[in-house]
């Protein structure tokens, strides 16, 4: 068993060696989560990139002084919005001292969500229809076993952050889909990102 007070210890400890993160990158915008930090930033004229630029400057001396190296592979970039300029190229510097670009994606998985450049969560209502379709393998189970696993297999990805992903677009809530079971059981999901329900 886990030694609890050593634990706790630990997780005060990388709070308070995380704790100055957020200073250096004042007069800019950042999240962080545990291990996990995002810089934003609203651009709307050149100046603003640079801006963003600095933010990741001083991110980078933040982890050069506590000999921290950052993974430039897990670093990228994501614009969100319709019109959006994505000519501006952004750098780290990697180990070697030379200037790497940060990759731009179209997607990024945060927390377990996907959100994609127009916000739209597509993907991400597709990938969560997926998993619970996959309650197709499980057969000849009784009724009583099948409904346990489905709640503890199926039901919790759906209901997972389904109030930042739940579906809008008419396509995605209305498209039911559904199978049947050797045993007679009718398994069906409904694209409403709050409930799947088995009859």
């Amino acid at each position: 068993m886990a030694n609890w007070p050593n634990i706790f210890q630990m997780l005060l400890v990388f709070l308070i060696y995380i704790n100055d993160l957020m200073e250096c990158c004042k007069e800019r915008y950042i999240y962080v989560f545990a291990d996990d930090a995002k810089i934003y930033r609203h651009i709307q004229y050149p100046e603003d990139c640079k801006l963003l630029q600095l933010a990741l400057a001083g991110l980078q001396c933040w982890s050069q002084k506590w000999l921290l190296s950052l993974n430039i592979k897990k670093c990228c970039i994501v614009s969100y919005g319709r019109s959006v300029v994505k000519t501006t190229i952004y750098a780290l510097v990697d180990c070697n001292n030379q200037e790497a670009a940060l990759e731009r994606c179209d997607k990024v998985k945060d927390l377990g969500v996907w959100f994609d450049e127009q916000l739209s969560f597509t993907e991400h209502i597709q990938d969560k229809i997926n998993k619970a379709y996959m309650m197709q393998n499980f057969r000849h189970l009784t009724l009583s076993t099948f409904i346990l696993i489905y709640k503890t297999m199926v039901r919790s990805h759906l209901d997972y952050c389904c109030c930042v992903w739940a579906p809008y677009k008419k396509g995605d809530i209305t498209v039911p889909k559904s199978y049947k079971c050797h045993n007679g059981m009718m398994f069906i999901v409904v694209r409403t990102g709050f409930s799947a329900s088995v009859c």
